[in-house]
C-alpha cells in the first residue's frame, strides 16, 4: 500500500465530516416526518437550548473543572473579586474592597447585600467555610496545589475576612479571583460528603441559579435577586437548558430541526460546511487555549534525536503555521500565531525573540548536518482533540524527511505517558483562561515530571518570577524565560486555538466584556 499523503489524510477527514452531515440531514428529516420536532421554544420564550459533548454529574468548580462545565459554573458561582483582562485591573465582586496588609496577608471587606439562591444571606462565615474546606488536607481535589498556599482564613467581622499565605505569594489575588468560588457555608456544613455540594441543586450567588441537574439535562434560570444587575457579570437569557448529546451527528440533526440552538467546539471542515446551511451561523471566538509542540531535549524518551538542537529546529521549520490556520485549525481566520509559549492575554507574556519561521529547505539541511541525510522515524504523540491538526503537521514533517507516526492519546493516557518520559514529540493544548499568568504556564511546562528540558536558566527564572511582586520586573523575568525557550527550540507555540460555535440565527455569541480569551453562557444573547 502506498504512503498516505497529507492531502489524502485531510480529504479523508473531510469526507468523514460530510458523511456525518449527510446522515444528520437524514436524521433531521426523519425527526420532522415523525412529528417529533421540539415544542416551540427558543427566543420566543427566552429559553436557550445548548448541547454538550461531555457531561457532569456535579456542577462544582472544585470537583469537575473541565471546560464544558466551566462555561456554565462561572455564571452560577462567584469569587471575591475578578480580574478585568481588558482594563488590566482587579474589580470587586463579592468583596467590595481589599487591602494588602503585608506580603502574605490580604483583608477583604465583603458586600452586605448579597443572598444565595436559596435565600441565605452571604457573610464572612461562607468565605471561611469555603476556604477551610478546599484547603483541608483530608479533602482530595484535582488541582489541590491551587489552594494549599493558604496558611489561614479568619473572620474579622460579619463582612470582613483575612486570608494569610504560608509564604510571600505574588499571584495571591489572581488565584483568589480565578479559583476561589464561594459556597453557602450553611449548606456545606450539613453535607456528610462535601463533594455532593454540586450534585443536584448547587447553591451560589451568581446571575444564574441551577433549577435542576440530572443525567438528562441541566436547567438554569436567571436569578431575579442578583445584586449586580446590568453589570458585566449579569446574564441576558432568562432560561438555559443544557443537554448531553455525545454523538455529533445527533447534535447537528437537533440543530437543523430546532431542537437545540447552539453547539460548540466544531471542527474546521464541518464548520465551513455548516456555514452554508440555511438558518445556521458559525462564530469563532478566542478561547485562551495555547496549542504547542514539545520536543524532548533531555532525551527522556527512547528516541534521542531531539537532544540535538538542529533536529529540534528542523522539526519546527517544517511546520507552516499559517497554512494550518487556513486548513485545519477551527476558527483559523482569527487564530493568533504566538511569539512565545503563551497567548497575549496571559500576564507576563513577553518575548524579544520568535520561534523559527517556516523554512523546509533549511530544515532538510539541518537534518543532514545532524547526521540524518535520509531523514528519521519518530512517534508523534498527539492529544486526541487535536488529532486532525497533528496529522497535518505529520504530513509537513514527512516533506523534510521526518517520518512522524501520529499516535492520538486521550487525556488520562497522555498525562501518564508524559510523566513517564515517553514523549519524543508531542502536540498538546493548554487552556490559559482559568489562571492567565505565566506562573501557571511555568508550572505546567517545567515543574516535576512534565519537564523535558531541565534548563537551569528556565528553572531560575520560573522561581524568581513566582516570588517577584513588582509587575514590571515579573514581565522582564518571564521574557528571559520565553526567549530561552525560543533560542533553544524547546517548545513551538503553534497557535492559539479558537472556539467555534454553530448556532441558529436567533442567537449571537458576543465578546465577553471582561476577557478577550473567555466565552461563557453570559456571552450568548438573542439576535435583535
Amino acid at each position: 500500500m502506498g504512503e498516505v499523503t497529507p492531502m489524502g489524510e485531510r480529504a479523508r477527514a473531510k469526507r468523514g465530516w460530510r458523511g456525518i452531515l449527510r446522515r444528520a440531514a437524514l436524521t433531521a428529516l426523519a425527526i420532522l416526518a415523525l412529528g417529533a420536532g421540539p415544542a416551540a421554544a427558543g427566543k420566543s420564550d427566552d429559553t436557550l437550548r445548548i448541547a454538550t459533548t461531555d457531561w457532569w454529574s456535579t456542577l462544582d468548580p472544585y470537583v469537575f473543572t473541565l471546560d464544558e462545565a466551566a462555561v456554565f459554573y462561572e455564571t452560577v458561582y462567584e469569587t471575591l473579586l475578578s480580574y478585568d483582562e481588558r482594563a488590566h485591573k482587579f474589580v470587586p465582586r463579592l468583596a467590595k474592597s481589599w487591602k494588602q496588609v503585608d506580603d502574605k496577608t490580604i483583608d477583604f471587606d465583603l458586600r452586605d447585600d448579597v443572598t444565595f439562591h436559596n435565600g441565605d444571606k452571604f457573610t464572612a462565615d461562607d468565605v471561611v467555610a469555603t476556604i477551610k474546606y478546599i484547603t483541608d488536607p483530608a479533602v482530595p481535589l484535582r488541582h489541590k496545589d491551587l489552594y494549599t498556599w493558604v496558611a489561614s482564613v479568619e473572620k474579622l467581622g460579619p463582612y470582613k475576612v483575612r486570608i494569610t499565605a504560608k509564604t510571600p505569594f505574588p499571584t495571591e489575588l489572581s488565584t483568589i479571583a480565578y479559583q476561589f468560588y464561594i459556597f453557602d457555608g450553611k449548606v456545606l456544613d450539613k453535607l456528610a460528603d462535601k463533594a455532593d455540594y454540586g450534585r443536584t441543586r448547587p447553591i451560589a450567588t451568581g446571575p444564574y441559579r441551577v433549577v435542576s441537574l440530572d443525567q438528562t439535562k441541566m436547567v438554569l434560570e436567571r436569578y431575579d435577586r442578583y445584586y449586580a444587575k446590568n453589570s458585566p457579570f449579569d446574564v441576558h437569557v432568562k432560561h438555559v437548558i443544557v443537554t448531553p448529546i455525545a454523538d455529533r451527528q445527533t447534535q447537528i440533526a437537533q440543530l437543523m430541526t430546532g431542537g437545540i440552538d447552539l453547539i460548540r467546539n466544531v471542527p474546521a471542515d464541518m464548520a465551513r460546511d455548516l456555514a452554508k446551511t440555511p438558518n445556521m451561523k458559525v462564530t469563532a471566538r478566542h478561547n485562551g487555549v495555547l496549542m504547542y509542540v514539545t520536543l524532548d531535549a533531555m532525551g527522556r524518551s527512547d528516541n534521542k534525536a531531539m537532544t540535538d538542537q538542529r533536529v529540534r529546529r528542523a522539526f519546527m521549520e517544517a511546520i507552516d503555521r499559517k497554512e494550518l490556520t487556513k486548513t485545519v485549525i477551527p476558527g483559523g481566520d482569527i487564530a493568533d500565531l504566538p511569539d512565545g509559549i503563551c497567548v497575549k492575554a496571559v500576564f507576563g507574556c513577553a518575548s524579544s525573540t520568535t520561534p523559527p519561521a517556516y523554512d523546509p529547505a533549511d530544515a532538510k539541511k539541518l537534518l543532514a548536518e545532524a547526521g540524518y541525510p535520509n531523514g528519521l522515524d519518530l512517534e508523534f504523540d498527539v492529544h486526541e482533540p487535536v488529532k486532525e491538526i497533528g496529522e497535518a503537521i505529520a504530513g509537513m514533517e514527512r516533506k523534510i524527511g521526518i517520518r512522524a507516526s501520529v499516535r492520538p492519546l486521550p487525556l488520562s493516557l497522555y498525562v501518564r505517558m508524559r510523566g513517564e518520559g515517553k514523549f519524543t514529540a508531542f502536540l498538546g493544548i493548554r487552556p490559559t483562561n482559568a489562571l492567565p499568568d505565566m506562573n501557571d504556564l511555568c508550572d505546567f511546562f517545567f515543574n516535576g515530571n512534565r519537564d523535558y528540558w531541565n534548563d537551569p536558566l528556565i528553572r531560575a527564572a520560573a522561581k524568581e518570577g513566582a516570588l517577584e511582586f513588582d509587575d514590571a520586573k515579573r514581565i522582564k523575568i518571564y521574557q528571559r524565560l520565553i526567549d530561552q525557550v525560543n533560542r533553544k527550540n524547546y517548545i513551538l507555540p503553534v497557535a492559539d486555538l479558537p472556539m467555534v460555535y454553530v448556532h441558529s440565527r436567533d442567537v449571537r455569541v458576543v465578546d465577553d466584556p471582561l476577557s478577550p480569551i473567555t466565552t461563557t453562557v453570559r456571552d450568548y444573547v438573542w439576535s435583535h
